[in-house]
C-alpha cells in the first residue's frame, strides 16, 4: 500500500449529523421569511455556510443576511444537537482505528467551525479531533467545500504530497474539493447522495458508510492507491524531471517544449513523448497522445497504476485519454488556463475507466522557463508564438517582444 495519509469529513461520514443541519437551517431560514424544501437544504450539505447561503438564495441576501443567518443555524444547531444527541456513524470510529493502526496519518477536513466541531464531539461523546493528528475546519482557510481550500490545508499539515492521501465523504462538494487539491475521493451514501451522484462527483469508489468501507478496506486501498511506489513530493520531481528532459529534446528539434513521460505503478519510465506538431503537421500529436502511442502494448493489460506526468497540464483531449487509459495519477508542471482540461472533463462512468488523481504544480517554474527560452530561439515556429505568449502572460509576466 503506498497511501500515507487519509482525510476525513465530519458530518454525514463519522456523525450522522446532516438531517440536523437540515433541521436548523430550515427553521432559521423558514423564520427569516425564506422557504426552502428539506430536500433542497439536503443537496446543500457539505458546504459551508460561505456557500450555502449564495446558493440558495443569492449574492444580495448573503451580503445582506450571511453572517446573522449563520450564528443563527449555529445556535440552533447546537441546541438540537446537544437535546437529542448525534448517532456516530457504523464503523467509523473502528476504521479511524484500523487506519492508524497501518501507519496512515489522519486529518480531520470539515466546512463546520470549531465551535460546531466542539457541539458535535459533545452530542456524539466522542473526541474526534483527538483521534486525529491534524483538523482543519471553515476558519482555517479562505473558502470551505467544494472548493479545494480545507484538503489543501490538510495535506500541507499532514507535511505529505496529495498524491499520498485520500479523502473520505460524503457529499459530491467532498469529491469536487478533492479533485484540485490532488487527493483520491472516496464516497459513502450514508449522508443521503446517491453512489452515481458522488461517482460523478469526482469519487473514485463508493462505500454504504464507514463500516461497510472498514469491510473492504484491503480492496478500497488498492483502488484508491494501485501503485507500489510512495508518490511523495522527491518521487514527484524525479518523474517531472524526465518529462522536462524529454520537453528539451522536443525543442532541440524545432518543437514547443511540451515533455511526457508514462511511468508504471513503480515510479518506473516506460515511455516518453514531446510535441511533435511541427514534424507531423498532426495537430492531435500533443506530448502525451505520443507517450501513449509509445507505450501502446507495453502497458500489461487492465493496468490502473499508470502515472502520467507531462509538463504542461494535459487538454481535454489529452485528460479524456487519461481517464479512459485508467491512469491512476496526472502529475503536471505549469498549469494551462485556457486550454487546461484537468478540471473540464468529466468522470467516467465505465467500469473500464477510472476517476484520475490529478497533482499540478510539480517544478513549474522549470517548465515555464523552457517557454521562455523557446521565445528566444531565432528558428521559432512563429505560428505558435501566440499560444506560447498567452501561456506564459496567464501565469505570470510574458517576456517582452523580440
Amino acid at each position: 500500500m503506498a497511501l500515507s495519509g487519509f482525510i476525513f469529513d465530519l458530518d454525514g461520514v463519522l456523525i450522522d449529523s446532516n438531517p440536523v443541519h437540515v433541521a436548523a437551517w430550515g427553521q432559521v431560514l423558514g423564520g427569516a421569511g425564506f422557504r426552502v424544501a428539506p430536500d433542497r437544504l439536503l443537496g446543500e450539505m457539505g458546504k459551508g455556510g460561505d456557500k450555502l447561503i449564495p446558493s440558495l438564495l443569492g449574492d444580495e441576501v448573503e451580503t445582506a443576511r450571511g453572517e446573522e443567518l449563520r450564528a443563527e443555524e449555529a445556535q440552533v444547531y447546537a441546541t438540537l444537537a446537544l437535546a437529542n444527541g448525534l448517532q456516530v456513524s457504523p464503523g467509523a470510529q473502528q476504521l479511524v482505528a484500523e487506519l492508524r493502526r497501518r501507519g496512515l496519518r489522519l486529518a480531520l477536513a470539515s466546512s463546520s467551525d470549531r465551535k460546531q466541531l466542539e457541539v458535535a464531539e459533545r452530542a456524539s461523546g466522542v473526541k474526534w479531533g483527538a483521534l486525529m493528528d491534524e483538523v482543519v475546519c471553515a476558519s482555517d482557510v479562505a473558502e470551505t467545500k467544494p472548493a479545494p481550500d480545507l484538503v489543501r490545508r490538510a495535506v500541507e499539515r499532514l507535511r505529505l504530497s496529495p498524491a499520498e492521501c485520500a479523502i473520505l465523504g460524503d457529499t459530491p462538494w467532498d469529491a469536487q474539493a478533492a479533485l484540485p487539491a490532488g487527493v483520491v475521493a472516496i464516497g459513502v451514501t450514508r449522508g443521503g447522495n446517491r453512489a452515481e451522484t458522488l461517482l460523478g462527483a469526482g469519487a473514485r469508489i463508493v462505500y454504504a458508510d464507514p463500516a461497510d468501507l472498514l469491510a473492504r478496506l484491503d480492496d478500497a486501498l488498492r483502488v484508491v492507491s494501485p501503485g507500489s511506489a510512495v508518490l511523495d513530493a522527491a518521487t514527484l520531481e524525479f518523474l517531472m524531471g524526465a518529462a522536462l528532459r524529454t520537453a528539451k529534446q522536443g525543442m532541440s528539434q524545432g518543437e514547443v517544449p511540451i515533455g511526457c513521460v508514462i511511468a508504471n505503478g513503480a515510479a518506473e519510465v516506460m515511455g516518453a513523448g514531446h510535441n511533435t506538431f511541427n514534424r507531423t503537421a498532426d495537430r492531435t500529436a500533443h506530448a502525451e497522445m505520443e507517450a501513449f502511442r509509445g507505450v501502446a502494448g507495453r502497458l500489461p493489460p487492465g493496468a490502473r497504476d499508470t502515472i502520467l506526468v507531462s509538463t504542461l497540464e494535459p487538454c481535454v483531449m489529452c485528460m479524456g485519454a487519461a481517464l479512459e487509459v485508467a491512469v491512476d495519477t496526472v502529475i503536471f508542471g505549469l498549469e494551462a488556463p485556457a486550454d487546461g482540461g484537468t478540471a473540464r472533463v468529466r468522470s467516467p462512468v465505465s467500469p473500464e475507466s477510472q476517476r484520475t488523481r490529478v497533482v499540478g504544480g510539480v517544478l513549474a517554474k522549470e517548465s515555464r522557463a523552457l517557454f521562455e527560452q523557446w521565445l528566444a530561439l531565432p528558428a521559432r515556429n512563429h505560428a505558435q508564438e501566440p499560444f506560447v505568449r498567452q501561456l506564459l502572460s496567464l501565469t505570470g509576466r510574458a517576456p517582452p517582444l523580440p
